[in-house]
């Protein structure tokens, strides 16, 4: 079941990324630090932050990383830039419109980076769960640290596993537009990314472990429910190769997402 992109060549599934450590006491360390981030992606970080500048100026309070550029593990054409910033601005007076040109820029530029993410909330720290969960494995490169509570993986840790019941008819709605079809690829990645940390996430209380990781969730998912590590892999293999196919998309998400649904009742 196996897809390939036509845009480019295949990339194949291989064994990478890490689980967080833990202390003694079962938090997770932080794996994020600037000291870690590879050389050759120092100055996408200092284009980032300079960017963030010129669109917030004098209101923009704390730039952040995480993944695997801030762990010293990114890999050229197959890792993104996750990052988000704290603004001195009402939720209402954000601007992100100029978040695509932001984009744009720095992929011409560093054309080794395979995407970018960028979004800013309030300078107000909201304390909540989600928020608290990437925090937790994020690093500062502008601005003062926020200071966060330690975790434990399990339920504290679950960031995609409670929106699972309604990733279902988020597929269905998004599969009956007209898109193009790199908007379809981009929505595949970004959606079975979610579902596939999903599929971990419920065996975290069980394993002790964390990870963000695409082959990680895949693997820790996958000793825990070795039934349905088939459907799992297809789904890790279309987030590195997305494709346009509606028909086959579909086919993909009703083989796990009804199932992963139900099961992850058990553990939420």
């Amino acid at each position: 079941m196996e897809s390939q992109s036509s845009n480019r060549e295949k990339i194949e599934i291989k064994p990478m990324g890490s689980y967080f450590e833990v202390d003694s006491e079962g938090y997770v360390i932080n794996p994020a630090s600037l000291e870690k981030v590879q050389e050759d992606w120092r100055p996408v970080i200092d284009d980032i932050t300079e960017g963030y500048k010129k669109i917030f100026g004098y209101k923009l309070t704390q730039v952040y990383i995480r993944g695997s550029v801030a762990k010293g593990q990114a890999v050229p054409g197959v890792s993104d830039i996750d990052t988000f910033a704290y603004v001195d601005l009402q939720k209402e007076e954000i601007d992100n419109s100029k978040n695509k040109e932001f984009k744009e820029t720095l992929g011409e530029k560093y054309p080794f980076v395979k995407g970018f993410e960028f979004w800013a909330d309030p300078q107000t720290i909201s304390g909540s769960h989600s928020e608290q969960i990437i925090l937790n494995q994020a690093i500062c490169i502008y601005g003062e640290p926020v200071v966060v509570q330690k975790l434990k993986p399990g339920k504290e840790m679950m960031l995609h596993t409670p929106a699972l019941d309604t990733y279902m008819d988020g597929i269905y709605k998004f599969l009956e537009e007209e898109n193009s079809d790199e908007r379809i690829k981009s929505w595949c990645v970004s959606r079975f990314k979610k579902v596939l940390r999903a599929g971990f996430e419920i065996t975290m209380e069980r394993s002790g472990l964390y990870t963000r990781d695409l082959y990680k969730c895949y693997e820790g998912f996958s000793k825990y429910y070795p039934e349905k590590e088939a459907e799992m892999r297809v789904m890790l293999n279309l987030i590195l190769n997305p494709i346009s196919d509606k028909v086959k998309l579909k086919e993909v998400a009703e083989s796990i997402v009804p199932w992963l649904t139900e099961e992850s009742k058990k553990y939420v």
